[in-house]
């Protein structure tokens, strides 16, 4: 590979000096344009008061909102060591029958301030049904009222409570409702089942109502009860409104006009293509230093050589004035020759002669005629 380069240099050598330098010089130029031509960047246009008519925009607000809550709680009244005597309770996990008997319900209501809200009801009933086994068809309904209310607020908060004996008030009723169907074909299913209704006044023109529900359930073993399922619920409504701009206001005095930023250079960039300018101006100095000093005929030999040299084994040629010899134009025609006979190509680096040997036939080429010629007497 490398001859061939040298042969390219020595049939070129003129042109690829020029080629080399004139790419280096290039390269060297757009370095120096890059350095003397940093980058300007353009500032943002400076917005003034009463450069146009601002529109008007909008925004969503809470207009109106209820949160409804359950609190259970209970105080103790006898104290057995779990808990201590009077201690209040509230959404306790479990409630024991020997502590805590009594169980108060507390209906909170939290809702927008200055607002009038008529709270059409507000009532906490237990409903209890006896309900079929083989199809699930309730066979016996009855809600029992346990807190009624119906008040109107106005200052956002509204609450009641009430105390039940849980085994007297709450399951006994139930219990003996039950007691009038046969248990074997029949369950008692209960569940509490508190209801809000409400009305509120005009905000802004909008009257707003609808109903909270929440249905948790009082279940118990033989010594405890607890309270199952949601106990609070909420709605939130919105409305949206315009908020109108300011009125403009006209600039005292024309904006100026911006002036642009001149950035720094790319060094990086700078110094990349100089070396590479640099790097191809000596590449050219190279070339035209060392081209004087090469042979092209010597080159092209040595190219011919390394090109057939897996068909070239080297050796001694021994003359005879009896062998006949056919003289071959060039090493790739020797080499073809070898492959019709069959036979290696021979190099003899002394004599540098390259032979087929074919009988009393000896092809050969040679790079120096007047050896060949002095021993073999051709």
């Amino acid at each position: 590979m490398l001859e061939r380069l040298k042969l390219q240099a020595a049939g070129n050598g003129k042109e690829m000096t020029a080629a080399f330098v004139a790419l280096g010089v290039v390269l060297l130029a757009g370095a120096g344009y890059v350095y003397m031509t940093p980058p300007v960047e353009e500032p943002d246009d400076i917005q003034f008061e009463g450069g146009g008519d601002p529109q008007p925009e909008t925004e969503e607000f809470e207009a109106f909102f209820i949160d409804v809550e359950l609190i259970d709680s209970a105080i103790v009244q006898d104290g057995s060591g779990r808990y201590e005597e009077d201690e209040v309770l509230t959404n306790w996990p479990a409630y024991f029958y020997d502590d805590t008997p009594e169980l108060e319900f507390n209906i909170s209501v939290n809702t927008t301030r200055n607002v009038t809200v008529d709270l059409q009801q507000v009532n906490l009933t237990r409903e209890e049904r006896i309900v079929a086994d083989r199809n699930d068809e309730v066979l016996y309904e009855n809600n029992r009222l346990l807190i009624y209310r119906a008040p109107e607020i106005s200052n956002g908060r509204f609450s009641t409570r009430r105390t039940f004996n849980v085994e007297n008030d709450l399951e006994e009723p139930a219990s003996d409702l039950a007691a009038d169907f046969p248990a074997s074909t029949s369950s008692l299913n209960t569940r509490l089942i508190l209801t809000v209704e409400y009305v509120t006044e005009p905000i802004n023109g909008q009257r707003y109502n609808g109903t909270l529900r929440l249905t948790p359930t009082l279940e118990s073993n033989n010594d405890a009860y607890w309270i199952e399922g949601e106990q609070t619920a909420n709605v939130t409504e919105t409305q949206t409104r315009i908020i109108e701009p300011a009125e403009p206001v006209e600039p005292s005095e024309p904006a100026p006009d911006p002036e642009p930023v001149v950035g720094e250079p790319n060094m990086q960039l700078v110094g990349l293509l100089g070396l590479l300018g640099l790097g191809f101006v000596a590449s050219g100095g190279l070339v035209a230093a060392t081209v004087p000093k090469l042979d092209p005929d010597e080159l092209r030999k040595e190219v011919e050589h390394n090109e057939y040299s897996e068909w070239i084994s080297e050796g001694e040629l021994m003359l005879d004035s009896a062998d006949e010899y056919v003289y071959v134009s060039s090493i790739e025609d020797l080499v073809n020759v070898g492959i019709d006979t069959d036979k290696r190509v021979i190099y003899d680096p002394d004599l540098a002669v390259y032979t087929v040997t074919d009988g009393d036939v000896i092809y050969y080429y040679t790079t120096e005629p007047a050896d060949l010629q002095r021993w073999a007497h051709i």
